[in-house]
């Protein structure tokens, strides 16, 4: 099996970032399908081509066909997302190791999403670590959101990766469970 590069997209895969992103968004997948995970958002061309400018996007190639990304952005980038807003919103109050996420250096993890014809290689794991290499030295934490109803999304973060449940917030009558990680 042919190895997986792990880098920074370039504007030539920002297509394929959003064709993958498209395919997995809730509101695209039929309800047998989402139980495999989910996007909760999407980003238009032009928030994907910001957040590359800003931390970044880290893509997986295989075969040189982008097989999945993951954001990340700082606190302080605009992304006009009420659910990311809604996180933000709850660091004073949300602590990690006996802080308030507000008294960390963050950055907002995600979206991180792996086609479906890719999953179940470790990619997930690759990107992960190849985003916290890259912004390692930068960062204290990373903080991310996934929604309640995406048990399968949360096990992988949570069991699969090592991230810590922080806390819960609401926004558009959806519950999301924060979710912070050591970079």
């Amino acid at each position: 099996m042919a190895s997986v590069e792990y880098r920074r997209a370039k504007p030539v895969e920002y297509g394929e970032i959003l064709r993958i992103q498209s395919a997995n968004y809730i509101g695209h997948l039929p309800a047998s399908e989402r139980a495999q995970g989910f996007l909760s958002a999407q980003f238009t061309p032009q928030q994907i081509a910001r957040i590359a400018e800003d931390l970044g996007t880290m893509v997986a190639l295989l075969d040189d066909q982008v097989a999945g990304f993951v954001c990340a952005f700082r606190k302080e980038f605009e992304t006009g997302s009420p659910v990311i807003a809604k996180m933000l919103e709850s660091y004073e109050r949300v602590t990690f190791e006996e802080r308030p996420l507000a008294a960390f250096n963050s950055y907002v993890y995600g979206p991180v999403c792996i086609a479906r014809e890719f999953r179940g290689r470790g990619i997930l794991r690759g990107l992960y670590e190849a985003q916290r290499r890259d912004l390692s030295g930068q960062f204290e934490l990373g903080v991310a959101f996934v929604s309640r109803s995406n048990p399968h999304s949360l096990k992988a973060h949570v069991q699969g990766l090592g991230m810590t449940d922080v806390g819960e917030f609401d926004c558009g009558g959806n519950r999301y469970v924060t979710l912070a990680f050591r970079v």
